[in-house]
């Protein structure tokens, strides 16, 4: 779900902007302010993904506000003055709305927000050459990566590549499961049965922990280091 808030120092705009959101089913108006400091200060603390913003209200411009807000938030700009449109875009704004603004429109600028805050897609497979062959290797079946000199060792739970890369190049291509344990060895946690302050316990055999990497692992897995 995503949570917005909206300030306007006309709350017939903020029952119309609340109205609209609540026939989408994957974002939400969690508060509504006429006080536009107020809103801010809500903003600057809960960190919602979306702010509808009205520019002309009677003590502050929202285009002033938009420059002091942080970055990572999605502003849209509400007004009934057209002519604010293009200082609105300057400002990196998702969109702009006229009022009265409509539910298609209202609609439209929503889907911008969800897909700027999309999260982006983890692979499920990675593509290695072995031989002159090229191979898929889903990542759920991958239990680890072993460096074995200028190769990779890449056990999956039923067959076994070796191929020419380095431990780093292929950490970079890995979603976060996927954690270097040792500087020979990166470990598919989703397949570590158990753990030792020394070991990982993954199918049939075992991989070392390095001191180095063991802050971090225990980390990722949600263990306490000292334990």
């Amino acid at each position: 779900m995503i949570r917005a808030i909206a300030i306007d120092d006309e709350p017939l705009a903020l029952q119309v902007l609340q109205n609209h959101a609540a026939q989408l089913d994957y974002i939400t108006i969690e508060r509504t302010f006429t006080n536009a400091m107020e809103g801010i200060a809500y903003l600057h603390r809960h960190q919602p993904a979306a702010l509808f913003l009205d520019i002309q209200m009677h003590d502050h411009n929202g285009l002033e506000i938009a420059e002091t807000l942080i970055a990572n938030v999605q502003v849209i700009f509400t007004t009934a003055y057209a002519a604010h449109a293009l200082r609105g875009f300057e400002l990196a704004a998702t969109d702009y709305l006229l009022k009265p603004i409509s539910f298609h429109r209202f609609s439209q600028a929503c889907e911008k927000i969800k897909e700027r805050t999309a999260k982006p897609t983890e692979p499920s497979e990675i593509i290695v050459k072995e031989n002159g062959i090229w191979h898929k290797v889903p990542l759920a079946e991958l239990m680890y990566i072993e460096a074995r000199g200028n190769y990779l060792y890449l056990a999956t739970s039923h067959h076994s590549y070796i191929i020419r890369q380095t431990l780093h190049e292929l950490e970079k291509t890995l979603p976060a499961w996927f954690v270097r344990c040792h500087k020979s060895y990166i470990v598919n946690t989703k397949q570590v049965s158990a753990v030792t302050p020394l070991q990982l316990t993954v199918g049939a055999g075992t991989i070392p922990i390095s001191p180095g990497h063991k802050n971090e692992l225990f980390k990722k897995m949600g263990l306490k280091p000292g334990s």
